[in-house]
């Protein structure tokens, strides 16, 4: 019997259904109407950025940079901002001795709370991996619309077409650039739930370990984007984006939308360049969630909870 309780206690973990329960406020009315508005404005935005691919005049690629670049922002600040009560909340209610009293260990704490946190934020995870993904096959039309506007406005003026190549397509850039998409958001997500969730346990206050948790996420993003835009000048946006210090700024956005890019005479290495920041993003981000998770087990340990469960 003891045994079949153990065994029992080591397939399930009440700190994620506590953390998930703690988590679900109750919806009203008014609160699904915001959900519902906000993802209307949001279809309605991507609708009007792919009504603008026949129009040359209208900057497509930057329309959709920037709307991808609001969403990874509000999906960040929401990610931190659980993270950052998952611990905090519990030293502040004076229920962290209780907690560890019961002899549950740092390590399922740590994955209690972490799993929690993540549940609330599952649905902005899928927002903002939708919005990238919708944004390839746009980016890539216009791009095509643009290289064939270009090729026949040359050579109605110069009566050639040698300086064009067809348009292609590289299978392996395609799915890398979706694969990608969908690691690199996973991995912001769980970098910012995880930062949360560490200067949750250090500060043990929520709006503290908010501001800390937000400043440390900020700081290659201030940093690397004033180096881009020191080193590139007043260039073409395209110029910025293909930047690889620009990745590790804005989570491989910029390295995406490359990979995402046909293949023409504009683009000939443009998917190869891009792979170095893919991965500079991908480094950036798993070093903030291992320091992060490890940096929270051992400020759970040094709380008071046992290294191992307790029968």
């Amino acid at each position: 019997m003891a045994a079949l309780t153990q065994a029992n206690r080591r397939l399930t973990n009440p700190i994620v259904w506590q953390e998930t329960q703690h988590l679900k406020r109750p919806f009203e009315r008014r609160h699904h109407a915001y959900w519902a508005a906000g993802l209307f404005l949001l279809a309605a935005a991507v609708a009007v950025i792919a009504l603008t691919l026949d129009d040359f005049g209208t900057p497509t690629h930057q329309l959709g940079i920037y709307l991808i670049w609001i969403i990874h922002t509000v999906a960040a600040a929401r990610a931190i901002s659980a993270g950052a009560n998952a611990i905090s909340r519990e030293h502040v209610g004076k229920t962290w001795d209780p907690l560890v009293l019961t002899g549950i260990s740092a390590r399922r704490i740590l994955y209690g709370k972490w799993c929690g946190v993540l549940n609330r934020v599952a649905p902005w995870m899928a927002i903002l991996g939708a919005v990238r993904l919708i944004m390839i096959p746009i980016f890539m039309l216009s791009l095509v619309h643009r290289y064939a506007w270009y090729s026949s406005s040359y050579s109605r003026t110069y009566y050639s077409f040698e300086n064009y190549t067809p348009v292609g397509w590289l299978p392996w850039a395609a799915v890398c650039a979706v694969l990608m998409t969908l690691l690199l958001t996973m991995l912001e997500v769980f970098a910012c739930t995880a930062l949360g969730m560490a200067a949750s346990a250090l500060t043990r206050r929520g709006w503290t370990a908010m501001i800390v948790a937000f400043c440390i996420r900020l700081i290659p993003v201030a940093l690397f984007a004033a180096f881009t835009r020191y080193e590139i000048g007043n260039g073409p946006y395209w110029r910025v984006l293909s930047f690889p210090a620009i990745s590790l700024a804005d989570a491989g956005t910029g390295p995406l939308w490359q990979l995402s890019l046909p293949l023409t005479g504009w683009t000939q290495q443009a998917h190869v360049q891009a792979l170095p920041g893919v991965g500079l993003a991908a480094m950036l981000l798993f070093s903030y969630v291992v320091g992060s998770l490890v940096t929270t087990w051992w400020s759970i340990r040094t709380a008071g909870a046992l290294p191992h469960e307790s029968l």
